[in-house]
């Protein structure tokens, strides 16, 4: 089961092909383009998490499926 993702600096960084120097400067220099860069991340970190969410409950309603005693 997959967990719920948090992107650090350094991930946005990575993602991103700058340093984190980069984006730390971005965030004092240039602060739409950073609040625009924090927006996306957000984002994609809110769909992967709906999308582990889903899985769960997905799981979850097998299990209850399988458990249930079939009517006689």
């Amino acid at each position: 089961m997959a967990s719920p993702v948090k992107y650090t600096q350094r991930d946005k960084a990575r993602i991103l092909k700058i340093t984190t120097r980069t984006l730390q400067r971005w965030r004092y220099t240039k602060p739409e383009l950073f609040a625009i860069i924090e927006a996306g991340f957000k984002m994609l970190e809110k769909l992967h998490n709906e999308e582990v969410y889903n899985q769960e409950i997905q799981e979850l309603i097998q299990a209850i499926d399988s458990a249930q005693i079939p009517p006689q």
